[in-house]
């Protein structure tokens, strides 16, 4: 089969797809009011233990994981205006960050990395992120251990751990959206003892990432994707950005993110059941998540700074980049290719 043929319209043959999708092992399906299904966490945490090896399971988020940094920073580039550049003698790096489904903590440990020691944090030279401080939540609590303890082995990591400016929490995005509600309540001691208390940040977010985690939200349960990117919008300050990664729901995608990928070894690069192709998500479809987000989370936050309604459009900006893994040589940007496979995505919130 060549490149031309997959990528040609098959609508016989995604039937066909569509068919055998069907006959392959189900999940089970959360009922309950969160965006969590009990099925993914199962899943994931029989992970935990090989997370960080370069060569396991993970192996392809270890891969991509440099273009998640350029991908923020090619954002941060095209609202370089809303974002100057720091001046001489002032901190470099000013933006706070939220990392939800960190998982293990690949990228939001890559992310601490940069955040500058506050000793020298004004003679540094800024990172292409700018991280000032990153906040990483996973409803897995095996995984969230994971992460922290690969976190304590580099001691400058170890270090913002201990100050506060990296954290790791074990809470799902509802628990930080009702913790920030708390604490913007007259009576700040609903908020004491809560799940993820302290987590959401009065003034919200610079910067929220969703790498690889909006393909796993399940489409039968209470909260769907469109109210969970609504509600990431919600946390997220004005001309910041929400930025993720995902996988496109079509033929080739099936054809090389479900079946290829998740063949036995040597050929597969990824356990069996780590996707579902049904919840696979197009840029069309997403942009349009996003857009109705922004409106939603416009409403729900009403005040006399937030515009409503489709006022909050204005100066919303998306992006959508492709990304192919090409054996032997990683993940790398190829355009075009975000219409039938994994890309990159993200919406900035108007000012």
């Amino acid at each position: 089969m060549t490149i031309a043929m997959v990528m040609a319209p098959a609508r016989p043959a995604l039937r066909t797809a569509c068919h055998v999708i069907r006959s392959l092992p189900r999940r089970s399906h959360s009922t309950t009011t969160s965006s969590v299904s009990a099925s993914e966490v199962s899943h994931f945490s029989s992970l935990a233990s090989s997370w960080w090896d370069p060569m396991g399971p993970s192996r392809v988020l270890h891969l991509m994981n440099p273009l998640r940094h350029d991908f923020i920073a090619s954002c941060l580039f095209d609202s370089s205006p809303d974002f100057p550049a720091p001046q001489p003698g002032t901190t470099p790096n000013t933006l706070h960050y939220l990392d939800v489904g960190c998982g293990g903590g690949i990228f939001a440990e890559s992310l601490a990395r940069t955040i500058p020691h506050p000793q020298s944090a004004e003679s540094e030279t800024p990172t292409v992120t700018r991280a000032a401080s990153i906040t990483a939540i996973d409803p897995t609590t095996t995984l969230i251990q994971i992460a922290r303890d690969h976190a304590r082995k580099d001691p400058k990591v170890s270090a913002h751990l201990n100050d506060g400016r990296f954290r790791y929490v074990n809470c799902t995005l509802e628990d930080v959206i009702a913790s920030r509600n708390a604490h913007k309540s007259s009576d700040s001691s609903a908020a004491t003892g809560a799940v993820g208390e302290g987590v959401g940040r009065k003034d919200g977010y610079d910067m929220i990432t969703l790498f690889e985690v909006i393909e796993h939200i399940d489409t039968n349960a209470s909260i769907s994707p469109l109210t969970f990117l609504t509600d990431c919008l919600r946390l997220l300050k004005p001309g910041g950005w929400l930025v993720g990664s995902t996988i496109a729901r079509t033929l080739p995608s099936f054809l090389i993110n479900q079946v290829i990928a998740e063949a036995p070894w040597p050929i597969g690069v990824v356990p069996r059941g780590t996707h579902e192709w049904k919840k696979f998500v197009n840029p069309d479809e997403l942009e349009g998540w996003a857009s109705e987000g922004l409106m939603r989370s416009a409403d729900i936050e009403r005040n006399s700074v937030m515009r409503s309604g489709s006022e909050a459009l204005d100066g919303m900006r998306w992006k959508c980049a492709g990304v192919v893994y090409f054996p032997g040589f990683g993940w790398k940007f190829v355009p075009g290719s975000e219409s039938w496979g994994n890309y990159f995505w993200a919406v900035r919130k108007g000012l």
